[in-house]
């Protein structure tokens, strides 16, 4: 479950409300980590009171004048003439031991309070939220059950009503008009905000349910990933929604294929940053920039010193119900699922097409499902071994469940909110944590910014692509060595003295 609770002074600045977990140096407090720092200074006492104990012995050891003892060859007078520098020695010593001990006295309690804290850490979601996520859970888990139970129909329904009602949301739609459109409106944002930091226990239950009525085609996998393979199997097969196994093509596009009759104005300027590559995104939306449905655009850009690099810029989800293009929600279920899909196998011929070579990196940016299909790809062996990548950045996608390779950096956008990002059953605090790779999640609803208040409530706004490059904004304004090392290692290869862009569309192939 996402941790989310609202300080009790209120809404916070918006660069207060940005969480970064993974990367190198300082990480999110981790329980396991504050139990070792523990057993350290536990460690560091017992070193203390052994020096402490070694001092003592050393006080015993300094003999005063007036003893038996003289050293050979000594006179009285000289033997006197020590007694203060051997008093103060043998206090020294005292005084020594003393602050040794007191020193490993504070290392206890501290360790005792290390301890505490790691157990707080652990008690720290309420036992009325841990219940609250339960329920969310096991209702979700329920639900996912009796659907799957009832077989091809119920599956199909609720895909079919489920498409609708998140086609709807995207178009920002209202139900109805006047008063009672207000009150919609009211009802959906508290119920957004409210049901946010349990979304991924929704998923999670709901794919787990469906995965276990069909175990069959969940092919054993009794979790979300299982789940997502028995609806994009019902997508695929059910006449009223699917359109076969059938292949996919990808043709060039010029200005003329655009709607205002030119490319974007950035396609011969490298991005020169993570935050504007994303942004460019945007513009390969059919409704922002006037691109095609299920464009994809691949930026070459040229070196000072001729060496050359790529970026890959990927949209998100442009049709809930299965299209004529991939970039519809029968690829969303299948990427999940860790099946073959159309968005990837669009990205590659792309690529093939472009002539990238195996030694020039190459830097995939994705919103959404773009974000989903770009992980894919870069977690898949075969595609490492055929091309360099020198980075991931993705926006808004569920990522949580794919692994990515060691020395790539790789970047996480995501806000509670949006709802979108958890539908894998895992929050953002339970992304994969390495040193190359980041996520950064910001709580839109703990925001003052008036913007970030309203996204909160509108699954649409929290999602959208200027959303997640505010986010990054923030995260990189605070300085966060983690954020800035990755962004600046992306970043490296996003920009160059010659720059030129390729758009492509991909459809589903004839049967």
């Amino acid at each position: 479950m996402t941790p989310f609770v609202t300080p009790p002074e209120g809404p916070r600045a918006p660069s207060d409300t940005v969480t970064v977990f993974g990367g190198a140096g300082a990480t999110a407090v981790e329980s396991d980590s504050v139990r070792r720092a523990a057993a350290r200074v536990a460690g560091a006492a017992d070193d203390l009171r052994a020096a402490a104990a070694q001092c003592l012995a050393a006080s015993g050891d300094v003999v005063l004048p007036g003893s038996a003892w003289r050293p050979e060859g000594s006179t009285a007078w000289a033997t006197a003439a020590l007694a203060p520098a051997a008093r103060a020695l043998e206090e020294a010593a005292q005084d020594a031991a003393r602050c040794l001990g007191a020193r490993a006295d504070l290392c206890d309690l501290l360790g005792w309070r290390l301890l505490r804290a790691a157990g707080l850490y652990e008690e720290a979601e309420s036992t009325a939220e841990r219940a609250v996520g339960a329920l969310v859970t096991a209702g979700t888990f329920g639900t996912g059950a009796a659907v799957g139970s009832l077989g091809w129909a119920g599956l199909a329904g609720v895909g079919v009503v489920g498409a609708a009602e998140v086609a709807g949301r995207l178009a920002g739609g209202m139900l109805t008009g006047g008063v009672s459109s207000a009150i919609t409106g009211w009802a959906l944002t508290e119920a957004t905000r409210g049901l946010a930091p349990f979304s991924d226990e929704a998923f999670a239950g709901l794919g787990s349910g469906v995965a276990l009525s069909q175990p069959a085609l969940a092919q054993g996998r009794p979790d979300v990933s299982g789940g997502a393979g028995v609806l994009a199997h019902v997508a695929r097969e059910v006449p009223l929604l699917g359109n076969g196994d059938r292949g996919i093509k990808v043709t060039r596009l010029g200005p003329g294929d655009f709607a205002d009759g030119a490319v974007p104005a950035w396609s011969d300027t490298g991005a020169g940053s993570v935050q504007e590559a994303l942004a460019r995104v945007d513009d390969l939306y059919p409704g922002k920039g006037g691109a095609p449905a299920a464009t994809v655009a691949v930026q070459k850009v040229t070196g000072a010193d001729g060496t050359v690099s790529w970026t890959v810029l990927v949209p998100g989800t442009q049709s809930a119900l299965p299209a004529d293009h991939p970039w519809d929600g029968r690829t969303d279920l299948e990427l999940v699922a860790g099946q073959a899909d159309g968005a990837t196998a669009a990205i590659e011929q792309v690529l093939a097409d472009c002539g990238v070579g195996p030694d020039e990196p190459v830097t995939l940016v994705g919103h959404s499902l773009g974000g989903i299909a770009a992980a894919a790809l870069v977690s898949r062996a075969g595609f490492a071994e055929r091309y360099r990548v020198g980075g991931l950045v993705t926006a808004g996608s569920p990522t949580g469940l794919v692994p990515t390779p060691p020395g790539v950096p790789v970047l996480h956008l995501e806000t509670p909110e949006e709802l979108v990002a958890s539908t894998d059953g895992r929050s953002a605090a339970e992304n994969p944590r390495t040193r190359d790779r980041v996520t950064v999640v910001r709580s839109l609803r703990g925001s003052t910014e008036a913007g970030d208040r309203a996204a909160s409530g509108n699954v649409s706004l929290a999602h959208a692509v200027t959303t997640h490059v505010r986010t990054l904004d923030l995260a990189i304004g605070s300085a966060d060595p983690r954020v800035t090392d990755v962004a600046d290692r992306i970043g490296a290869r996003l920009d160059g003295k010659v720059a030129s862009t390729v758009y492509y569309r991909a459809e589903r192939a004839g049967p």
